[in-house]
């Protein structure tokens, strides 16, 4: 084999891994875009072993009520978000206080859920903070 063929295909190999990186650049700004809709967004992830890994999206309520979430699972340009079931309509602090009660194994695995719902939490404390403040503020 020549030296040509080989760093020919090595440049198709890079020009197809930037084609299925900017895919799933687009699929999750589409996803964003999609549940940001719906309410405040918490985005969690998880690098698995060997590059697998997940990253969550939730969506919530002002009031901490889930209102939609999508994942997406996997480590080939394939991968796309899809809908997570059995969330929508529980509290942000019952699914975190769920996985935080979870055996350390399995905890481990809803990495990227419980970063999406520490966020979660932590934007509507900042957000009753301020509204306090300002109540404070105006009386």
């Amino acid at each position: 084999m020549s030296i040509r063929t080989i760093f020919g295909i090595l440049l198709l190999l890079m020009v197809m891994q930037l084609i299925g990186m900017r895919l799933q650049v687009r699929a999750y700004r589409n996803a964003v875009s999609r549940l940001h809709k719906l309410g405040n967004l918490g985005i969690g992830s998880m690098r698995g072993k060997f590059g697998a890994g997940h990253i969550v999206i939730i969506a919530c309520d002002r009031d901490g009520k889930i209102v939609g979430g999508e994942i997406m699972e996997g480590m080939t340009i394939f991968s796309r978000f899809r809908q997570m079931s059995g969330i929508a309509g529980k509290t942000i602090y019952d699914l975190a206080g769920e996985y935080r009660n979870l055996p350390e194994k399995k905890r481990k695995k809803f990495k990227g859920h419980l970063q999406a719902l520490e966020a979660l939490e932590a934007r509507l404390a900042s957000e009753k903070k301020k509204e306090v403040e300002s109540h404070d503020e105006e009386n």
